[in-house]
């Protein structure tokens, strides 16, 4: 049997971290000659191996993260950006190219690379499980998670916020935003119908500003600096329901899944990846979209995404303030849904993928 190098992304706390931590760990157990590549050994030129190699590919050039290539070649990517004639040429150099959800498989098939197919995150059961049903109802408590950018649809969130705080008073936001790229930001400036201004020190002046300059209570706010993926259940289980009307994911979206997995009952827009988790036996769907698109300065399409009905959204967080109970039935059929997504089973299929 051919050594199955890994050869995956480094660090914690955010999304290529935690998949590529997870399948590190998990991989072996259905492939006995696993190699995890070492980023120290990257070094001017490509390393050449015996073997298969499994890499993580950054952008949509589809570029390898570390310096190595071997017998046999698979590149592992999220992408939600169009495609472009790099994508295609680098595209041929792998055995696969395999997408982060059902839909980036789709966009890979759209422009014709046919070496393609998909393999989808999972959650870890033994951090992310049911939380035990949250007793006081004094206060509806929202969460959203997700670093502070136009594609995960925060903005969409603090106008919903906003036009439901005066007329409920016991509605509470807690997110979970915090953001280790800030330039990519600044693309809230194309969103319609907010305001954005990076101003201040800390990222709890940045949010509060921009609360203020929306004409949002920032004091019915928790914002939350960054967090342990370890502790996110922690915060999950003080809140009542998660909303997530994200333009766009190439993945399966890892804050919506490990949320789902503790039991917690979730609004989500039904496109690209989050369609292959979401549906109406869990969680309230957002079906309503507008098209979202945004050009290069050449005027190349640079970005085609939805963009979610806020009156929708407004009004699924309005029918969970007031129907508590069912959609705690909807977080309980939430949790047994994802007990199906482990990162064992993802493991599992990566190996189904590769072959011996």
């Amino acid at each position: 049997m051919k050594d199955l190098y890994l050869a995956l992304s480094k660090g914690e706390n955010f999304g290529w971290g935690v998949c590529s931590n997870y399948l590190y760990k998990e991989t072996p157990k259905f492939y006995p000659n696993v190699k995890l590549w070492d980023f120290e050994k990257d070094g001017a030129s490509v390393k050449k191996v015996e073997g298969k190699v499994f890499h993580a590919l950054t952008g949509v050039d589809f570029i390898p993260l570390a310096k190595i290539w071997g017998d046999e070649n698979y590149g592992y990517t999220f992408f939600e950006n169009e495609l472009n004639i790099n994508s295609l040429r680098n595209a041929r150099k792998f055995d696969l190219v395999i997408g982060g959800s059902k839909w980036n498989h789709e966009k890979l098939l759209e422009v014709g690379i046919e070496n393609s197919d998909y393999l989808i995150q999972g959650i870890d059961p033994e951090v992310f499980y049911p939380v035990e049903e949250k007793k006081d109802d004094n206060l509806f408590v929202i969460f959203s998670g997700g670093k502070f950018e136009l594609r995960k649809g925060q903005d969409l969130v603090l106008r919903a916020f906003k036009a439901l705080q005066d007329k409920y008073k016991d509605i509470v936001l807690i997110n979970a935003w915090y953001n280790m790229w800030p330039q990519s930001m600044e693309l809230f400036h194309y969103a319609p119908t907010f305001n954005y201004e990076n101003k201040g020190e800390t990222w709890q002046e940045k949010m509060k500003h921009i609360y203020e300059i929306n004409g949002i209570d920032s004091s019915r706010i928790i914002t939350l600096d960054i967090v342990p993926n370890k502790k996110l259940r922690e915060i999950y289980a003080k809140t009542d329901i998660g909303v997530f009307p994200n333009r766009c994911e190439g993945g399966t979206n890892l804050v919506l899944m490990e949320y789902m997995a503790t039991g917690k009952p979730v609004i989500g827009a039904y496109n690209t990846g989050q369609r292959d988790v979401l549906d109406e036996n869990h969680a309230l769907l957002i079906k309503e979209h507008k098209p979202f698109k945004l050009y290069s300065n050449d005027q190349t399409l640079w970005a085609d995404w939805f963009d979610p009905d806020l009156d929708e959204l407004i009004a699924h967080i309005e029918y969970a303030y007031h129907h508590r109970g069912e959609i705690r039935q909807l977080g309980k059929n939430a949790g047994e849904f994802m007990k199906n997504f482990t990162w064992e089973n993802t493991a599992k299929r990566l190996v189904e993928i590769v072959g011996d």
